[in-house]
């Protein structure tokens, strides 16, 4: 399995940067542009991926919210298939907004269409802390 770790928080070997903030106000469109090629890669690849992140939460935004929507958007473009996560259609619908209208962020996407075989699923984990740190 390969592990990202959200910068907000943690730290590891591979690391990504997606912002609650971004999830709360449904900006799609840079939290799509924030995705590594690099994950897109792995998944071509038959890869496991999963997005680590530490909150004062059980499960916060990004396993709640974020990688859902990411999965479903992913899904939607490369299977044709409909959302799973029908609490979260609100987000999927801006997802696919954001990313229809943009075409150079549809074609980072795209590309890797004919590489992922089966079925797109990203994991997300949330570690459980008392505080979260201040990295400024």
């Amino acid at each position: 399995m390969i592990l990202y770790h959200n910068l907000t928080q943690s730290r590891g070997h591979r690391n990504c940067h997606f912002r609650s903030t971004d999830i709360e106000q449904k900006n799609w469109k840079r939290l799509l542009w924030s995705v590594p090629d690099e994950m897109l890669y792995f998944l071509s690849q038959g890869k496991e991926i999963c997005i680590i992140d530490k909150s004062v939460k059980q499960r916060n935004k990004i396993e709640r919210i974020f990688v859902p929507v990411l999965n479903d958007i992913l899904n939607w473009l490369y299977f044709k298939k409909e959302p799973e996560h029908k609490a979260l259609k609100h987000h999927f619908a801006r997802a696919k907004i954001c990313l229809m209208a943009d075409v150079s962020l549809m074609t980072k996407f795209r590309f890797w269409k004919k590489f992922i075989k089966d079925h797109v699923e990203i994991k997300a984990r949330t570690v459980k802390v008392e505080r979260e740190l201040n990295i400024l």
